[in-house]
């Protein structure tokens, strides 16, 4: 199955709470940008459950990926005793505000009950998700959505304009909490409420929209970011934002051709991507399927 990333196109920290969480208002939207996921489950008298990572990013596999500790708090809300063996290809560039480990969580609370046999409330679904991260329980169903609260309330928009969009992330990496503790001079808990503007159905309207609390304190901290984001502005986007706490910043183009134009001048070490905005989470593939996707690929 695949597990896309996501951009935030408009980010408002609103301030600091009492439990040490910060309070948001965002646009979240999925793109087509993905993780890749094989999950094999097999009969065990003990639960046991493998990660292995592969693919351009460079990140830890094990108990402790995002995506084993989903299958394992699955394994116990649900009572099972099983062998879950999880094969992820990372694609997704970590570090960048893209919220790919999310993803790749998400994607097993979706798809583990099924092959299990089992079905779980949404309720429940997205309260276990909650518990594994804030971006969590948007990667559940991946729809346009404005995130509140510490990102867990999420209510659908629509009308969201057709377009795509260019993605590129500098070498240098951001930590979020580095971010929140760096990034947001002055902040303090009496912020007044964000009052996000309608979402246009013109492309010209985009940049009413755009925007990051996030981004100056960044491009201060990381100069590629500022870098980067006035490449794709001088390269035709109509509008350019840092994605969540950076280090990715993403341009808003006309067509798909335009993005991927843009994305193409970028060489490394920054890594470029062209994607669409997803209306919806992609649909997992039983092993023959996938197989014969692939036949009919190769033989086109």
């Amino acid at each position: 199955m695949r597990a896309p990333a996501k951009v935030n196109l408009y980010l408002r920290v609103l301030g600091r709470r009492p439990d040490g969480y910060h309070e948001l208002d965002s646009l979240m939207f999925a793109v087509s940008l993905y993780d890749e996921l094989t999950i094999q489950v097999n009969p065990s008298r003990r639960r046991a459950i493998s990660c292995r990572v592969s693919g351009a990013e460079r990140v830890a596999g094990g108990a402790s990926n995002l995506a084993a500790r989903a299958a394992a708090a699955m394994l116990e809300h649900l009572g099972v005793r099983c062998r879950v063996a999880i094969r992820l290809r990372k694609n997704v560039p970590f570090g960048a505000g893209l919220g790919g480990g999310s993803s790749d969580a998400a994607a097993v609370l979706r798809v583990l009950p099924r092959l299990l046999g089992r079905r779980l409330p949404a309720a429940t679904l997205r309260a276990m998700a909650l518990r594994l991260g804030a971006d969590v329980p948007f990667f559940l169903t991946c729809r346009p959505a404005r995130a509140r609260g510490i990102g867990e309330r999420l209510s659908l928009v629509a009308g969201v304009p057709e377009g795509a969009l260019a993605i590129v992330v500098p070498p240098s990496r951001v930590d979020t909490g580095w971010a929140y503790r760096t990034a947001l001079p002055g902040l303090t808990s009496g912020r007044s409420v964000s009052r996000l503007p309608p979402l246009p159905r013109r492309l010209d309207a985009v940049d009413s929209w755009f925007f990051n609390d996030f981004g100056v304190g960044i491009e201060r901290a990381v100069p590629e970011v500022r870098v980067c984001r006035e490449r794709l502005a001088r390269l035709g986007a109509r509008a350019t934002v840092l994605s969540g706490s950076g280090s990715a910043v993403v341009g808003w183009f006309d067509d798909m051709a335009a993005a991927k134009a843009a994305a193409s001048s970028f060489a490394p070490p920054d890594k470029a991507y062209a994607a669409r905005i997803l209306r919806s989470a992609p649909r997992p593939q039983s092993a023959l399927a996938a197989a014969l996707e692939n036949r009919g690929r190769n033989r086109g």
